[in-house]
């Protein structure tokens, strides 16, 4: 703490970049773990902005994404009503260490010595005042020069982790930090629990903007010099040929475990990294046989499984440690023990191009969704449904045309200069090149079936000549 027991200011820099991979089939590649509502109303991004927010405001937060998730990070700030959280964009993932470095560059060069705090945006801390506590002990360190990082005191020989090895105590408190091993096997696992001395890596960092872009230099100068060129003011179009220099690497390899200067502190907070599944059962409350139920389950005989419904019923007759999870076009079994390997499925999935590993049927917007009911050559079925007060963009599709059904509340529709009101019951007819919109001028959600025809029916066939939110509009 500082001498007047302020807390020492911090920029904090949430990374939400992901893959989608280990959730699935509930995560895609279009919908990550982090905008899950996996533990609670709130998804594990906007429970991290929550945690937040009692340590530092929102107009110092800044939430780093890859460009191809802008809109989904988007709508998930928007639903939790934050305007002044900044959204930094990457044009392509390149782990840890260059989302970092362009958080670096975009807070710009009269940061100066700022310290700044690095989360991801996808874990679970139980204990908030112990967090605060590692936050203001965190930020003692760093204004030392020290690059900081937490560790959790393990409570299992976990293989799922990567491992830190603590050093002496310091004089600015905390320990030093000796090594950083990458996830062990289990005879490993259980010999650092025998030894002690050694913690789980939190992936939480703390450091001076300055000493960062110091570190970089030395062990990363390729990566370093690109956000040097960032910092300068390049143009964003220029942005992508930069990046794509850049090494995939995350900061741990590339900077924390080569750094001479690297603190230590350990923290009991009730964390997980909600990495995985069975990781997810440990954290859910069980039944009397060690079962997560979620959903519409019907349950005879499991043990110590996990079995997760989005919508249709699920039956499961005597499952031991497995995890079952059913979504509206793809379901996963497994066994607990194996729900690693969940990412190479995912892998696969998109070697093989599957949409499943991209979307769902069911895919969100900001003014409601839509649901693909069906498909096929030259047309498309969609359930849409607007939120009380939301409308959709004012649009033209070159491609295709939309004959609309409402079947609940209504609907104020737009069609060239005719306006008008459709009740339940009603249709109209959209052609193709005819700009229109849709809105929801009542209390209650407002649901149509959409059958659009066409020889192209993808998303990416919308025109947008006004729009509410944030998307691009035609000028």
């Amino acid at each position: 703490m500082t001498s007047a027991d302020t807390p020492i200011p911090l920029f904090g820099v949430i990374l939400a970049g992901g893959s989608g991979t280990r959730f699935w089939p509930l995560s895609r590649s279009q919908y990550p773990k982090q905008v899950l509502r996996l533990l609670g109303s709130n998804s594990l991004l906007q429970a991290t902005i929550g945690r937040l927010r009692p340590r530092i405001p929102p107009e110092r937060l800044a939430v780093v994404t890859a460009a191809s998730q802008a809109d989904i990070i988007r709508l998930d700030l928007h639903r939790l009503g934050e305007a002044n959280i900044r959204l930094w964009l990457e044009p392509e993932g390149k782990n840890t260490a260059p989302a970092v470095a362009l958080a670096a560059a975009l807070m710009g060069e009269a940061a100066g010595a700022e310290i700044m705090a690095v989360f991801p945006a996808d874990h679970y801390i139980q204990d908030t005042a112990a967090f605060h506590k590692a936050l203001d002990q965190g930020a003692e360190l760093a204004r030392e020069g020290f690059l900081v990082t937490f560790g959790i005191t393990p409570t299992r020989p976990d293989t799922g982790y990567g491992y830190l090895k603590a050093g002496d105590p310091l004089a600015a408190g905390g320990l030093r930090a000796l090594a950083f091993i990458e996830k062990p096997d289990l005879a490993r696992a259980h010999a650092f629990l025998t030894e002690g001395g050694y913690y789980w890596n939190s992936g939480i960092f703390l450091f001076r903007r300055d000493v960062l872009l110091e570190g970089l230099a030395r062990h990363l100068p390729a990566l370093y010099e690109g956000i040097q060129k960032i910092s300068a003011g390049l143009a964003p179009e220029a942005l992508a040929g930069i990046y794509q220099g850049f090494p995939s690497i995350s900061l741990d390899h590339g900077l924390m475990e080569k750094a001479d200067n690297v603190a230590l502190v350990p923290v009991e907070m009730g964390w997980s990294d909600v990495g995985t599944w069975s990781a997810l059962h440990d954290l859910c409350s069980a039944d009397g046989r060690g079962n997560v139920i979620l959903g519409r389950v019907l349950d005879l005989g499991n043990r110590d499984s996990l079995v997760f419904s989005q919508d249709r019923l699920v039956a499961t007759i005597g499952l031991q440690e497995m995890v079952v999870v059913d979504t509206a076009d793809a379901t996963l079994v497994c066994p607990r023990s194996r729900v690693q390997e969940v990412r190479d499925l995912v892998a696969e999935l998109t070697r093989q191009d599957q949409v499943e590993s991209r979307e769902h049927l069911t895919v969100e917007r900001p003014w409601g969704r839509y649901t693909v009911m069906e498909g096929g050559p030259g047309y498309k079925v969609k359930k849409v449904v607007v939120d009380p007060g939301r409308r959709l963009s004012l649009q033209l599709h070159h491609r295709r045309a939309e004959h609309w059904v409402v079947v609940q509340g209504e609907a104020l529709v737009t069609i060239g200069g005719d306006v008008r009101k459709v009740l339940p019951n009603q249709s109209v007819y959209v052609p193709v090149e005819t700009p229109h919109r849709l809105e929801n001028p009542g209390p209650e959600p407002l649901a149509l079936i959409e059958v659009q025809t066409g020889d192209y029916l993808e998303e990416d066939d919308i025109v947008r000549l006004d729009d509410d939110f944030w998307r691009k509009v035609k000028k």
